[in-house]
């Protein structure tokens, strides 16, 4: 694992601490003016019960709070928020300071690991990347995100705390690692594991990963040279009590989302698909995985339909996938041996996209950056001993050797740390992120409509038509972005444009009865008074705010008779609570 040739290249561990310390606040330092966008703004915002310290509510529900259905269970992270917004006195900036030191000590974190698997130069190489790469941005600067740099920093440091116990030096980090431990562990290290393994899935649930990553580090770094029946035998206590702490978790988290355990929507680009079309898609977006991991030069804040569309037949992303996989495997199984370190990194890459990658579970995204933190710690430590004996060989070729090196590594650092600067700006605010979006991700139907919905709040209502329309074009089956335009245009006035994005909702989803009530209103407004009858028949039929349906009705059939002048029926507010609609 440790390469004798490179061992003179060691610098001082305060020199190395410091550059990391300046690499990160530099990379993201500029996020600290950020205010609250995207889910910010329901989570944190406009979630009152983060606004005290009343805890014991945050661990009896979901994490997204009413009228959002109950998804994901996230209570240390909502906890997190709510000492944040009382200390901060509910500003952002203490939302931005916290996530700007969480991104430091998942640096930190990942270059103490990183040491136990390379030498000082490499390790130090492996975080430096890691600090700068702008496909992190996303998770540090938007409040919501920061469960992905807490998860980050716990699994770093237990993985690094697994090795040395490994290693035989449990509690002794940086003493000398020996090529075959001597101790099992003790009951008190294995109950901080615990505990730590369940503070790490409270905040997020991916973090229930960590067994696999152990398991990946006793096929590829551990140096064991003991039979694999006698590894089992001593590590088996410790990974009874992992299953027995995810089992826990799952439980209670199953009990908080009332029996939903899977606990999210599916990604509109893999509605409808089986198992086969969500890999076909899947496969698609590897290649989008490679580029944001190697060359992250362009970013976008929204992958969703038509950025990425559902995959119905094998084509070039597919075979780019393919290939890229087929390479990954490849590499992994060539240097298991020579370069474990690489293997290591390569599995722990998978590991992390395993949740990530619908095929254990769909989820609600296909591709999101802020997903990718976790996985980009992999990339760092497989790439960091190529690189560092690239950039060394270099460096030995006389003085112009020793310039192209130490420039090209500069360069390397300095334009990552460049981008990831400029990037934390464009989460300032609303406006700015989604009109950057929508150059980003012209084709995001949600881009469209979320930079639509800023301009109509702004009063733009010309260019809002426009982007909506777009909207609704690049996505004509994304019956909440046509419920939220009909909605505009009814509460402007206009309820004729508002009928026909009515009727295409409740052709795609008839059941729902918040935008039939809304339609039976347009319907009166504009004197359909027959139509409106037939209308709220149906939507009462269905069982579901029967009482609203049942007086909408009978006002409709009254100004019916009487012959009312269009406008001069005035509608009760509904007499049954408004069903939840799912967000988009």
């Amino acid at each position: 694992m440790n390469d004798s040739r490179t061992q003179h290249l060691r610098f001082p561990a305060w020199g190395a601490t410091a550059t990391l310390f300046v690499l990160s606040i530099v990379s993201t330092i500029t996020s600290i003016g950020n205010q609250f966008v995207q889910d910010d703004r329901p989570i944190i915002s406009e979630n009152a019960l983060v606004h005290s310290l009343r805890i014991w509510p945050l661990f009896t529900q979901a994490y997204w709070p009413a009228p959002y259905p109950r998804e994901l269970y996230r209570p240390f992270t909502s906890t997190m928020f709510a000492l944040e917004w009382v200390v901060g006195g509910g500003r952002p900036v203490a939302f931005r300071i916290v996530s700007i030191l969480l991104a430091l000590a998942a640096t930190i974190a990942i270059y103490r690991l990183a040491k136990r698997l390379l030498d000082p130069g490499p390790a130090w190489l492996a975080a430096a990347l890691f600090a700068v790469h702008p496909v992190h941005v996303e998770a540090v600067a938007v409040a919501v995100n920061q469960a992905e740099l807490v998860v980050a920093v716990l699994m770093a440091v237990m993985m690094t705390a697994y090795i040395d116990m490994r290693r035989g030096r449990e509690g002794r980090p940086g003493g000398a690692p020996t090529s075959a431990p001597t101790s099992a562990p003790t009951m008190r290290w294995i109950a901080m594991m615990g505990l730590g393994y369940l503070t790490a899935a409270l905040f997020k649930e991916h973090a229930l990963l960590l067994p696999a990553l152990m398991v990946a580090a006793e096929l590829t770094v551990i140096d064991d040279t003991r039979r694999w029946g006698d590894r089992v035998a001593s590590l088996r206590p410790f990974f009874l009590v992992l299953i027995l702490v995810a089992v826990s978790f799952l439980a209670i988290r199953n009990a908080a989302l009332e029996g939903d355990i899977k606990g999210s929507f599916t990604a509109e680009a893999l509605g409808g698909l089986g198992f086969g079309g969500r890999a076909l898609t899947m496969l698609g977006v590897v290649p989008e995985w490679v580029r944001l991991f190697v060359w992250p030069a362009h970013l976008q804040a929204d992958y969703s339909p038509g950025e990425i569309v559902a995959a119905t037949h094998w084509g070039l992303a597919q075979t780019l996938g393919a290939l890229s996989l087929i390479a990954a495997i490849a590499i992994a199984w060539l240097c298991r041996k020579t370069q474990p370190v690489i293997t290591f990194g390569i599995l722990w890459i998978g590991i992390a996209l395993s949740l990530v990658s619908n095929m254990i579970v769909s989820t609600g995204i296909v591709l999101a950056e802020r997903t990718l933190y976790l996985a980009t710690a992999g990339v760092v430590i497989a790439a960091a001993g190529p690189l560092w004996s690239l950039g060394h060989t270099i460096y030995r070729r006389g003085s112009l050797g020793r310039i192209v090196a130490v420039c090209g590594l500069m360069a390397i650092l300095g334009l990552g740390a460049a981008r990831s600067a400029a990037r934390q700006r464009v989460w300032h605010d609303l406006v700015t992120l989604w009109n950057q979006t929508v150059i980003d991700a012209p084709d995001s139907y949600r881009a469209q409509q979320a930079f639509g919905s800023v301009l109509w709040e702004l009063h733009s209502e010309r260019e809002a038509v426009g982007h909506y329309l777009r909207a609704i074009e690049l996505y004509p089956k994304a019956w909440p972005l046509l419920l939220d335009y009909a909605d505009k245009l009814r509460e402007r006035g206009h309820c004729d444009a508002a009928l026909k994005y009515y009727h295409m909702v409740l052709e795609l989803t008839p059941q729902q009865s918040g935008p039939r009530a809304s339609e039976v209103a347009c319907l009166i407004y504009t004197g359909d008074y027959a139509k409106a009858s037939r209308e709220a028949r149906i939507g009462g039929g269905y069982g579901i705010q029967t009482g609203t349906f049942g007086l909408y009705g009978h006002i409709a059939d009254s100004a019916l008779k009487v012959n009312a002048p269009i406008g001069s029926v005035v509608l009760p507010p509904p007499i049954d609570s408004l069903p939840t609609v799912k967000k988009p």
